[in-house]
């Protein structure tokens, strides 16, 4: 299907050493398709998506947040998502 859309994202996951606690951070793109959204190798099928959302502070890190039926994903933000909401909601998914 047709890329629609992408942006960059930010995973942080909490790992434990032998000595210490630390967070590792990975960046990739979610990606909006014509059918679907992708992200870290899950794909998300545009029909089971309601909407995203997102709440971000000026220089700090914001969140975007896909509401699907299966609840809520998380993604980490450094960039404005508005245009990429904006093109998702321009999609006729449901």
């Amino acid at each position: 299907m047709t890329l629609l859309a992408e942006m960059p994202i930010i995973w942080k996951e909490q790992k434990i050493g032998w000595t210490e606690k630390y967070i590792e951070h990975r960046s990739d793109v979610i990606q909006l398709y014509s059918d679907r959204i992708e992200a870290f190798g899950e794909s998300y099928p545009l029909d089971i998506v309601f909407d995203i959302s997102y709440r971000r502070e000026a220089d700090k890190i914001g969140f975007l947040y896909l509401h699907t039926t299966k609840g809520v994903r998380t993604f980490y933000i450094h960039t404005n998502p508005e245009s990429f909401i904006q093109q998702f909601r321009d999609t006729s998914h449901i």
